[in-house]
């Protein structure tokens, strides 16, 4: 069992906007699709910071999801690093205040009065491990089918839902870098060389009334090399991910905008 470092919540936060940056993955001239559905796809969110002494045996557990061969299929994994403990003697570059805010947002959608590090959220549940062999718990849920496509940093998205859905419907796209490392020389885990899966390093989101969506890809804080997208539709102010679907993106190397 993990044992997870635990801040109190002071107050509900709501959906922070994006700071602005400046980097893009090459993915301008090559189409790329992606079908969710209609079973409902297990979105596995892992809350975490490389301030946290207990996270990497959490991170080492999303990391292998690279060798799933259900990944993008049943599963879309993504690793959300948050801001909380960049003061206690390491500045984790990851980290956004979105995150942190949407990790809050899932405390008080499930009645919880902290976060804490590391923690797993399954298709918007709080989710334990246990001693990181267990898988999610799989849904059987059948929700409709989410279509996504990538073109010239374009995004066009399409919900056919089986389920009566309320408007206004929220599509959430997360850019996020593969294969990234670094060299941790403060805090709890000085010494550590960090290795990182399926990190956001960029969130957009957009709204729509008729499940029909069109957005710009998410510019990257940071570079990586290979990229990958995870896709998902909520309701309101509610995280929790109705469908989502995701995959690889093409090019190794970021462009200047």
């Amino acid at each position: 069992m993990l044992n997870p470092c635990t801040v109190w919540i002071a107050r509900p936060l709501q959906w922070l906007a994006m700071s602005a940056i400046f980097l893009t993955p090459a993915v301008a001239t090559e189409i790329v699709q992606f079908t969710g559905g209609p079973t409902q796809t297990l979105m596995l969110e892992l809350y975490t910071s490389e301030g946290c002494s207990s996270c990497p045996p959490a991170e080492a557990y999303l990391n292998g999801y690279t060798e799933n061969p259900e990944l993008w299929t049943r599963y879309i994994p993504l690793a959300f690093h948050v801001d909380y403990w960049d003061a206690i003697g390491w500045k984790d570059r990851y980290a956004d205040p979105t995150y942190t805010a949407r990790q809050r947002n899932y405390a008080i959608q499930n009645a919880s009065r902290t976060v804490y590090t590391p923690a797993f959220v399954a298709n918007g549940a709080f989710w334990r491990p246990g001693i990181l062999h267990r898988s999610p718990p799989s849904s059987d849920k059948q929700v409709g089918t989410l279509r996504v496509s990538v073109a010239d940093g374009q995004i066009d998205a399409e919900m056919k839902p089986l389920i009566p859905l309320h408007a206004p419907l929220h599509l959430n796209v997360a850019l996020l870098g593969m294969n990234l490392t670094t060299q941790i020389k403060a805090g709890e885990n000085a010494g550590r060389l960090a290795e990182h899966q399926f990190v956001v390093l960029g969130l957009a989101r957009t709204t729509s009334d008729d499940a029909h969506w069109n957005l710009n890809l998410p510019k990257a804080k940071l570079t990586a090399t290979r990229y990958a997208l995870a896709a998902w539709v909520s309701l309101d102010d509610d995280p929790t991910p109705l469908q989502a679907t995701g995959g690889y993106l093409p090019g190794k190397t970021n462009q200047l905008k």
